[in-house]
């Protein structure tokens, strides 16, 4: 009996560790945010992906997949995709932020068009923490650009068409 009841207990125990740990990575998801924002220096304007983690344990950013639609460029040199897979493949450790431009990504995914264009676009950043995967996906922005030069970037509003990344 005493054999059985040191079983259940430890069976408990192991229980609630793991629901323990389930729990703080749920927390770590949350604390790593990327977000997208212009960034203004020395006369030239990016739009950077920054990857803010405010978690103490390192997070593995793998990639960030940037969708387009509603595009509206003329005199494009190439195809169109709509889609672009941004590799970044490093480390941002435990309460540090990487920022890293997504200007090129979006350029080639429209098509480099010669001139001004503008259009919706999803980012969806794919990280680990430990051996666990998750994706997050940004809102919807709108964004104005000529060839990498962003001119406006704001949140589209609700009325506004939802995308997401097409699976490959």
């Amino acid at each position: 009996m005493a054999h059985m009841l040191g079983a259940g207990i430890r069976k408990g125990r192991l229980f609630r560790w793991r629901r323990k740990n389930e729990t703080e990575s749920e927390q770590i998801e949350v604390a790593f945010a990327p977000e997208l924002r212009i960034v203004r220096n020395d006369g030239w304007v990016s739009l950077e992906l920054l990857l803010a983690n405010d978690a103490n344990v390192m997070v593995w950013v793998e990639e960030a997949i940037v969708v387009l639609t509603d595009l509206d460029a003329n005199w494009q040199t190439s195809i169109s995709t709509g889609q672009a897979k941004h590799e970044i493949r490093q480390n941002v450790r435990g309460n540090e932020s990487l920022g890293l431009s997504l200007a090129g990504a979006i350029y080639d995914a429209a098509g480099r068009p010669q001139g001004k264009y503008s259009c919706l676009i999803s980012v969806d950043v794919r990280y680990r923490v430990g051996e666990a995967w998750f994706n997050r996906t940004l809102d919807t922005y709108k964004v104005e650009m000529a060839a990498l030069t962003v001119f406006e970037l704001r949140r589209s509003r609700w009325y506004e068409k939802k995308i997401r990344p097409i699976d490959a």
